[in-house]
């Protein structure tokens, strides 16, 4: 109750607003938990000059859900204004494409402000853009670095922190690679544990940089650990090209042929539900623990579930938790003009973060669809390639390198390294056991000539 009362002996004296102070109105809502109606009086108190207190502005900025800073057309006043509201800013700047201004806000922004992880990581996603990525990589370096010392806050839990930190270091370890240096790609990817749970994501990375290196058996082992039952969600179009790929570098023709048709059976054939689906039918799939009816429908819902722990899905479900509740407190008293324009702001606030989510969603299924035909392309080529070598096999009375009788490797003829299990994949192990595999099978291509 006294909380309410807090409330609305607040709202009463915003109407005096000659006798107010929007710094001693935030302390108010701060201590009330109120923190998106916090952030509207931060922006209030900027506005007049006032001074606000560091600590508790930073937790709220920490807090807010940043398609609110995005969708806040309110934030371009305070371009020109330094103090709280820089990340806001800069954040936005960032999404209207305006780099130089969001360069300039975040350089302002301290090792000590709770935000400077985050900043970090917008300033090497604009390096990139820039095509500097020596600076690029020094600032998601930095993430990385100021990753462990972030403290959870709202939205920002320890499963953020730790993901947001894993985004860094993939990140450091593709620009690695965009360098040719696969190596340095693989030494930086291993830095994510594998009981971390966004590791399956790396496992594609992972396994071109094991195939640039010239390592088959173990770029297979990558891409092959998708078919685990745990992590048969994260399968991509481009996993199963590149398990194809390898298959036909490795001369198993027959092989690469059967994932080909695996690949129009289970995922072509089922396109065009990833590019008719609507934004509510993906936001009601993502959000959903039963499975579908309609072997379309599965489709695209298995692969949204691997997104399920994604960063943008627990921060758009808690964050709408927040609001709600807040605009639970303030519609109580609702008859107060205040509190109108506050509910009003809430309302926009969560139909805001609503709508990016849906767009999120859709342009992921739009970008699977992309990713399904250009995949197509490649098998086709492929699929091409492999025909030549067997037409070429058959006319040198030569056809049984491409009959795919798989012969096992010698575990002692695979480099040992550390955290690597090796498998022949020929029966069904597994066990829900994850790991960085190696796959035993010999190369049948043989000379130089063969592979020709």
């Amino acid at each position: 109750m006294k909380k309410y009362l807090a409330i609305i002996l607040l709202m009463i004296t915003a109407n005096v607003m000659a006798a107010s102070s929007y710094s001693k109105m935030f302390d108010i809502v701060f201590r009330n938990d109120l923190h998106y109606a916090s952030y509207i009086f931060i922006k209030k108190a900027v506005e007049r000059g006032e001074r606000i207190n560091d600590k508790k502005s930073q937790i709220v900025i920490d807090t807010i859900h940043p398609s609110v800073f995005v969708h806040d057309y309110e934030l371009d006043d305070f371009v020109n204004k330094d103090g709280p509201l820089d990340f806001p800013v800069a954040l936005r700047r960032f999404f209207l494409n305006d780099f130089a201004t969001a360069k300039r806000k975040l350089a302002g922004i301290s090792k000590k402000n709770t935000m400077y992880v985050e900043s970090s990581y917008i300033l090497g996603l604009i390096h990139l853009t820039e095509n500097n990525q020596p600076q690029a990589e020094k600032y998601f370096k930095r993430c990385v670095r100021y990753a462990a010392t972030k403290k959870r806050a709202g939205i920002k839990t320890e499963q953020y922190i730790s993901t947001f930190k894993n985004r860094c270091i993939q990140q450091v370890a593709r620009i690695s690679f965009a360098q040719k240096n696969h190596k340095k790609a693989l030494k930086v990817l291993n830095y994510v544990s594998k009981i971390d749970y966004i590791w399956p994501r790396f496992l594609l990375d992972k396994a071109w940089s094991y195939y640039w290196s010239g390592d088959n058996e173990r770029a297979l082992g990558s891409v092959v650990t998708f078919q685990a039952p745990l992590l048969q969600r994260y399968m991509v179009p481009e996993a199963n090209y590149l398990r194809a790929l390898i298959y036909y570098e490795m001369c198993y023709f027959e092989k690469a042929e059967t994932i080909y048709k695996e690949f129009n059976r289970n995922t072509w054939n089922y396109r065009k539900y990833a590019k008719t689906a609507s934004r509510n039918k993906l936001l009601k799939f993502i959000k959903s623990t039963h499975e579908p009816e309609t072997p379309g429908d599965k489709f695209l819902y298995y692969y949204l579930k691997g997104y399920k722990k994604d960063i943008r899905y627990f921060t758009y479900e808690m964050a709408r938790e927040q609001l709600a509740s807040e605009i639970k407190k303030l519609a109580r008293i609702r008859s107060l003009s205040q509190a109108r324009i506050f509910l009003n702001n809430l309302y926009y606030y969560h139909k805001a973060i609503k709508e990016d989510y849906q767009d999120f969603l859709k342009n992921l299924a739009n970008d699977y669809y992309i990713q399904i035909r250009q995949m197509r392309n490649a098998f086709v080529k492929l699929n091409l390639m492999v025909s030549l070598k067997k037409r070429k096999k058959i006319a040198n009375n030569d056809d049984s390198k491409f009959k795919d009788n798989i012969k096992t490797l010698d575990f002692d003829e695979i480099k040992d390294t550390e955290d690597k299990y090796i498998w022949n994949f020929l029966g069904g192990f597994w066990a829900d056991e994850l790991g960085d595999y190696a796959v035993a099978i010999k190369n049948k291509c043989g000379s130089k000539e063969d592979e020709e």
